[in-house]
């Protein structure tokens, strides 16, 4: 299942397929986003290329975009080391979202039509069926997620907050599926936050649906700290 807030893919040229650096981009993304490829892990081109069965050339042009995205940094002489997250990212990653989300869901209450408001209401239904029968493991939990608020950042009308917000998932992703359990655990505690933002949209408070997303959030961040500094960080983690 993909994450939220990936870079848009292109095609090459006139066939309408995706270019074969795109497609490492996303393969490689995907994996640093999830943890398949942990973070400080160095990353060998050639290497990289052999295993994909390619030139260097797409790998080289696939890791300046993730380089781009702030997933990867070059170590001279040696090729390039996924970035580390700490604590720090933690607070800055949920600090942003706090605010920028909760003025979005705001946003979403004044200007998203009825009719755009209900499709909201199903898809949290529809990902929280989804859930309950065990059809979804974490990661499809996070995806569920993610598509909920980056759907409300998209109803603010505001196209450059819901650009804002789409990278914040993504790198929140990242920093949340450190342990993926965490997410099944709190599965029933964020279904009733959202079934609680949704009705706030729909009843038109923009206030209460400011409100009900920035404590969702702020909830959500210290879960994450808590995983952090109380399972042990390991040393992919840099505790400040």
């Amino acid at each position: 299942m993909s994450s939220t807030g990936g870079r848009n893919v292109r095609n090459n040229g006139t066939s309408g397929r995706i270019s074969l650096s795109d497609q490492l981009y996303h393969t490689i993304r995907e994996k640093i986003i999830t943890w398949q490829i942990p973070p400080n892990e160095i990353i060998v081109e050639a290497r990289l290329a052999e295993e994909n069965h390619v030139s260097k050339t797409p790998v080289r042009e696939a890791l300046a975009l993730l380089s781009q995205d702030g997933l990867v940094e070059v170590i001279p002489r040696v090729g390039y080391r996924v970035c580390p997250v700490s604590v720090q990212d933690v607070h800055e990653v949920f600090e942003l979202r706090i605010f920028l989300e909760g003025e979005a869901a705001a946003l979403a209450a004044q200007r998203a039509t009825e009719q755009e408001l209900l499709m909201l209401r199903d898809l949290d239904r529809a990902g929280a069926e989804s859930l309950r029968e065990g059809k979804s493991d974490p990661e499809d939990y996070l995806y569920f997620h993610d598509t909920f608020h980056l759907q409300i950042a998209k109803l603010s009308g505001n196209s450059r907050l819901a650009g804002f917000i789409a990278k914040l998932l993504r790198d929140g992703t990242r920093l949340r599926m450190r342990d993926p359990l965490m997410s099944k655990r709190g599965l029933a505690e964020e279904q009733e936050d959202s079934v609680r933002i949704v009705e706030a949209l729909i009843s038109r408070d923009a206030k209460r649906a400011r409100q009900l997303m920035q404590e969702h959030i702020a909830e959500s961040k210290e879960r994450v700290l808590m995983q952090i500094m109380h399972q042990g960080a390991g040393p992919e983690v840099q505790v400040d």
